[in-house]
Formats: structure tokens, sequence, C-alpha cells
């Protein structure tokens, strides 16, 4: 799950925005920005209260699932908390979940995607920005995972318009369903409000010792279709609210800014048709 450290005032969402990028030494001019350097656990927790710091545990407020590419049901429990994939359960984001398959998928071959949705139990890497025209408006993304095991996920993303306080808004990012992982998140706003999210689909499948096999060819991905790796862009507008109000297509096709295929495709080569 992923915590998130939440203070009241505009003092962390201007230490939000140095975190971003722009810190730069304390001083009288610039008292915003936390002293540098290491500190015992006793102040460091003395901060907490002295700032009315609080923790939102925030991808535990919803539940999400979706339908992986490639299934991984192998399961390393009880150990360390791994259970393997788990069905569907409770499912109340509004995201497609993928009762049928997803239209990046329809091309895949036999044995995918995944006869059914899988329950996101898992995250990690997550990036958090503050929208410019709203500070009390805050969208994260995270890697959206399946399962730990595999190391099996899509992006996922969650939302707040309270500065943090609640994320009613969460779900996997629509769009790329059709590759076996999207990953590296990293998102922005630009100056109207608009979110937009980078995004990194690749395929790979499993050998029978569980190793990720990357082998391209159209007999051996799990989906031939669509290219082995790409580089890609999904928007969120200004004003959306639920988690399927996504842009993640241009021309009827994924918004592919570079893509890396096993075809001999390069940039500026037209693309597949898979719908």
């Amino acid at each position: 799950m992923l915590q998130m450290h939440r203070a009241f005032g505009p003092a962390f969402l201007i230490s939000l925005a140095a975190i971003a990028g722009h810190a730069r030494p304390a001083s009288a001019a610039n008292p915003a920005v936390a002293p540098q350097g290491s500190q015992s656990d006793s102040a460091y927790a003395a901060s907490f209260a002295a700032n009315h710091v609080t923790n939102v545990f925030v991808t535990t407020q919803k539940t999400s699932c979706y339908r992986p590419e490639v299934p991984f049901f192998v399961s390393n429990g009880p150990s360390n908390g791994y259970s393997g994939m788990s069905n569907c359960v409770g499912a109340n984001t509004g995201e497609d979940i993928g009762l049928m398959p997803y239209p990046t998928q329809a091309g895949s071959n036999p044995g995918y995607p995944a006869t059914t949705s899988m329950l996101v139990k898992d995250h990690s890497e997550s990036d958090l920005r503050v929208d410019p025209t709203n500070p009390s408006h805050l969208i994260g993304s995270s890697k959206w995972i399946v399962s730990a095991e595999g190391y099996n996920h899509l992006l996922g993303f969650y939302e707040s318009f309270d500065g943090g306080a609640t994320w009613p808004v969460q779900g996997h990012i629509p769009g790329y369903e059709g590759w076996t992982d999207n990953t590296d998140p990293v998102g922005a706003f630009d100056g109207f409000g608009n979110y937009y999210e980078l995004i990194l689909p690749y395929m790979f499948f499993y050998n029978k010792d569980t190793k990720h096999n990357f082998t391209v060819g159209k007999s051996q991905e799990p989906n031939p279709i669509v290219p082995a790796e790409v580089m890609s862009v999904s928007v969120r507008r200004h004003g959306a609210t639920d988690a399927a109000q996504w842009i993640t297509s241009h021309n009827g096709q994924p918004d592919i800014v570079s893509l890396y295929d096993s075809k001999g495709r390069g940039p500026g080569d037209p693309l597949p048709t898979w719908r």
C-alpha cells in the first residue's frame, strides 16, 4: 500500500514543489524548505506532531482490479505476505476491470490474456504531482501489481481533491492492457490543470522455471499484434472525475511516442493495426 504524509497548510505544498526538483538550501529568504542533513528518530517523530502531520494510507481506500495480459499464478506464500494472483473481489473504483478483453488484447496468442480479472494488491515506485491551478488537487501514480512474485503490473493512479485527506478516485490507467507490464510511473500537470502520464509498456512471458522471457516473434510473444515495447502518453483532462476519464489514443490507436518493435519498425514507420 502507498502511504502519504499529510500536513495542513500551504507550507506542505511548497515543500512538495521543492521535492519535485526545485529545492534550495534553507535560508531566511527561503524558509519553507526544511534544513538538509541527518536528524534523530525522535526529532523526526516530534516534527510530525509540531506540524500536524498525519498518515493517510492511500491505496487501501479503494479496491482495484484488471485483467492482465499474462497471468502468473505462482505463489511464494505465506512467507513475507506473498499470496500469488487473486481473483477480483469487491472492485469499487469504477474502472474497466476487464470482464471482456481490452481492445489492445484482441490480437493475443492462445492462452492470453488471463481468463478473468485479478485483484490489485501491491504497489511500488510512487510519483506525486500538485495541480498548479489548485494546490488541493493531487494526482499520484505507481505500479499497480496483481502478482508481486511475477512482478506483473500496469500503471495506476490515485487522485485527491482535498490536499491528500482522501483519495476517492483510483484505478489502473487504461489503454495499454495488451502489454505484459506498464512501468516507470511519472506524471506532470500543465498550466491549465491537465495531467499527463508517461507510460512504458513492454512485452514478456514466463518460462516454466518462472523466469521472465523477452524473446520476440509472432509465435512466442503473448500479444504479437502490438509492438514489443513502446513509450506512450495518457492524458487526464482538467475536470475529470472518475477512473475511466483518460485520453489514451490518437486517431484510433494508442498514443505512442516511440516504439521499439520486434519486427523492424522504428520511429515514423506505420503502426500495426490491432483494432
